[in-house]
């Protein structure tokens, strides 16, 4: 999926103002693109690119800051599209947008162009925060059919280079990317996505920079990609910046008067940064919480039951503020302490303190979470962490622990740090890849006991115990929600469920097993006087009513997060004066190698119908070599869950 491009090491010159040349201008729009009614290629799109293009360079006209010219074309083909043609730009502190120019065009009854272009004085520009500012327009005289054209050129003096994305949420016809590289400057180019480059080109100019630092190499390089699809999003899915085609520019060192600073070295290197910078030397703090922590935690003999005394702690005593890195290197552990109140780095650093201060032999745990994307292992990039956890070890057992969410258990962490490999620092040696493992497993049982009452509706009790992240979400639900608005959602999932009565047992303890017990009541298909039958789907609670998988072909993997284990046990009372005339049929399916399988026993004994299922995942990740068996497989769990139970009055 990430490819190394054979241009690595790459350098550009002052001097090459020339590559301003190759920014594309606009008035490319053609007839024949105005008369297109459908995109070939994909039918189904609203809209297409025809063609894109971003040119990156030295200004010397701009004090020799960087600039990018972007150019874009795109043919509007119905108004499911119209969106496109309302632009936002948004730049950081000291970036300038400037040239900004932009068509509509349309074609008249006679055949003829029309064009309207962008006015000045329909560019709006607005403060979102002290360090971001928005730049907003709308192209002019939007229609079904129209093509838009617009370009602009971003000025910076940041030496960062954004990914250029080849691929979309719309397909392209033609996507382009030159680039002029200063010679003081060193980049890592990587290809990340699934589909490959169709141009690829660098030639190598010898002594085209001097100044005060030295003499320096240029280079000219030229990607191109043509006929790329649209990226689709669908379920299970980490983020889409892990599979979207598109060049990564990861600086890796600096030439300047005081020298060469490497950016991406080795990782000793990289993990020193993070603890001088990112974590603020606030990791010799245990003191602090040897003093300000309860006395009689540190006294526990038992240091697994000394470690989840602390985390239960610190994990209700903080209250986290949403944020998973507080937007700046420093964080002050005093102060957060005092406030109750902090970022994930913040609650966590606070938790690696004070389990250190009780002894137990603790590491900072460094990750990418899922919406994140992947970060990356060729070579140490701090910029791609977002999220910091703990790792203990406890009588030779490792325990990964988050202490943001009163509902964790210890030994698990969010749902949202599961995307592969984390990075373990350790301060003393060199750290290491490790990928995140999970104490609690994740289960649910769904126990229904019903009867036929004389308003011909089946009543009784329903009981779900559940554990791990079903157990972690359902607690997070009950906690947002009033109880009244969480046993309005059940009943809005499960269609003929009415609620008459509800506790639940283990809300506060998120190391038990949470229970929660319903009187309930379901809706059957009432009495019918000419064919005397009642009939009801059995499948009341956690029903599998629609395919996660629509997509002809999956090209990134499934990833659900977890393996996982739902089982219900449904008894239904046959009644009194009927018979059985319809039962589902019993079955069973797997997944090759035994990744997950499907089981439902249905048996009829006496005056009881029992149905027995059980859907198992045993992995979390699977490819997209087996994308059409997960889609087969819920196809026929759909089937098999929307039959119906027939009871017939006998005569």
């Amino acid at each position: 999926m990430k490819k190394n491009l054979l241009f690595l090491l790459v350098f550009i010159s002052m001097t090459l103002y020339s590559q301003k040349n190759k920014s594309t201008q606009l008035g490319r729009t053609t007839l024949k693109e105005l008369k297109m009614t459908v995109y070939e290629n994909d039918s189904s799109a609203n809209a297409v690119v025809l063609y894109e293009h971003g040119n990156f360079y030295k200004d010397p006209a701009n004090n020799h800051n960087l600039r990018t010219d972007f150019y874009f074309r795109i043919k509007i083909i119905n108004k499911n599209a119209f969106d496109l043609a309302t632009i936002n730009l948004v730049t950081y502190k000291k970036e300038n947008i400037k040239n900004v120019r932009a068509k509509t065009y349309n074609i008249s009854s006679s055949g003829a162009m029309i064009i309207d272009d962008l006015q000045e004085k329909d560019i709006f520009t607005k403060e979102i925060t002290k360090n971001y500012t928005q730049i907003t327009f709308t192209l002019p005289n939007i229609k079904e059919g129209s093509v838009i054209e617009y370009s602009y050129s971003v000025i910076s003096p940041y030496i960062k280079i954004e990914d250029w994305k080849f691929q979309s949420e719309i397909p392209k016809m033609k996507s382009d990317f030159d680039a002029s590289l200063p010679g003081y400057y060193t980049y890592k180019i990587r290809l990340v996505g699934f589909k490959n480059l169709d141009k690829e080109e660098s030639t190598i100019k010898k002594n085209c920079l001097n100044n005060s630092i030295g003499q320096f190499s240029c280079a000219i390089i030229s990607y191109g990609m043509s006929n790329i699809p649209a990226f689709k999003e669908e379920s299970y899915m980490t983020s889409k910046k892990n599979f979207e085609s598109k060049l990564v520019f990861d600086l890796k060192s600096v030439i300047n008067l005081n020298g060469k600073t490497n950016y991406t070295t080795t990782w000793k290197a990289a993990e020193h940064t993070l603890k001088k910078y990112f974590l603020d030397n606030q990791t010799s703090r245990k003191g602090f919480f040897h003093r300000n922590l309860p006395e009689n935690i540190f006294v526990i003999g038992n240091s697994l039951e000394r470690a989840k005394k602390v985390y239960k702690y610190i994990q209700n005593y903080y209250t986290w503020n949403e944020w998973y890195w507080n937007g700046n290197a420093e964080t002050q552990i005093r102060a957060a302490f005092q406030e109750k109140s902090g970022s994930v780095l913040d609650i966590n650093l606070a938790l690696f303190n004070a389990l250190k201060a009780a002894e137990i032999e603790t590491y900072i745990v460094m990750l990418s979470t899922r919406s994140n994307g992947l970060p990356t292992k060729l070579y140490p990039v701090t910029n791609d962490f977002n999220y910091v956890l703990v790792k203990a070890i406890i009588d030779g057992k490792e325990y990964f622990l988050d202490a943001t969410n009163k509902f964790t258990p210890f030994g698990q962490v969010p749902e949202r740090c599961l995307n592969g490999e984390a990075r373990v620092i350790d301060f003393d040696k060199v750290g290491y890849w490790q990928e995140i493992t999970q104490i609690k497993k994740t289960n649910s049982t769904i126990k229904v006991l019903l009867k036929l009452n004389k308003d011909y509706e089946f009543g009784g009790q329903i009981k779900i115990t559940t554990t791990g992240y079903s157990a972690l979400n359902k607690r997070e639900t009950i906690a947002l929600l009033s109880k009244e608005a969480y046993l309005e959602s059940l009943e809005g999932n499960n269609e003929s469920l009415l609620i008459d009565a509800y506790n639940n047992e283990n809300l506060d303890n998120p190391d038990k097993t949470f229970i929660e017990n319903f009187k309930a009541r379901i809706e059957s298909d009432p009495l019918n006087a000419d064919t005397k039958k009642i009939t009801i789907n059995p499948f009341v609670m956690g029903r599998t009513k629609e395919n996660p998988f629509k997509l002809k072909e999956r090209n990134y993997p499934v990833d659900i997060g977890y393996p996982k284990k739902t089982t219900s046990l449904i008894s239904i009372y046959v009644p009194e004066g009927y018979s059985v005339s319809r039962l589902p049929k019993s079955m069973a399916i797997k997944l090759p190698n035994n990744d997950g399988l499907y089981i439902l026993d249905v048996k009829h004994e006496g005056e009881t119908v029992t149905i027995y299922s059980k859907l198992q995942f045993n992995k979390s990740v699977f490819s997209s070599r087996e994308y059409h068996y997960l889609k087969e497989f819920y196809k026929q769990i759909i089937e098999a869950e929307s039959v119906f139970i027939e009871f017939t009055l006998q005569n």
